[in-house]
């Protein structure tokens, strides 16, 4: 196993994101429908932050209300990304090697890493599950 492999070799791409000034209600229809829980916040193209299912169910209410689109209207009626995200999020860059991005996954507190190029523009994310899959397979 090559712990110097870079992190471009196992990072999900192309990123899935989420401008600042969407609606949280295309947030949780994007995690919703989709496998991942993440999504990097990009402002004018700048990653700002990264907002996920666990931020969306803190501010749910789902024990409350039944349709989907009700609880979404409330979303857009109550918050904005900015309220639920994550700001200053931890990154990787593509030439970053896998053991940086495991210790720093490896604290418990991040379960994501956007992944950016040199010229700061968001190509990828790295997840706890891409490692556990490079690991099985290397």
């Amino acid at each position: 196993m090559n712990w110097s492999h870079k992190i471009r070799h196992v990072m999900s791409a192309p990123a899935v994101f989420v401008d600042l000034d969407a609606p949280p209600s295309r947030v949780a229809a994007l995690l919703e429908t989709s496998p991942f829980h993440h999504l990097p916040v990009l402002d004018g193209g700048v990653l700002v932050g990264v907002v996920s299912s666990i931020d969306l169910a803190r501010v749910s209410l789902g024990a409350w209300v039944s349709d989907p689109q009700t609880e979404r209207a409330w979303l857009d009626t109550q918050f904005r990304i900015a309220d639920l995200m994550s700001w200053e999020p931890q990154f990787v860059r593509e030439d970053d090697s896998v053991k940086l991005a495991a210790d720093k996954l490896s604290t418990g507190d991040l379960h994501c890493l956007p992944v950016l190029d040199q010229r700061d523009a968001l190509t990828g994310i790295v997840t706890s599950t891409d490692l556990l899959r490079w690991l099985v397979t290397a």
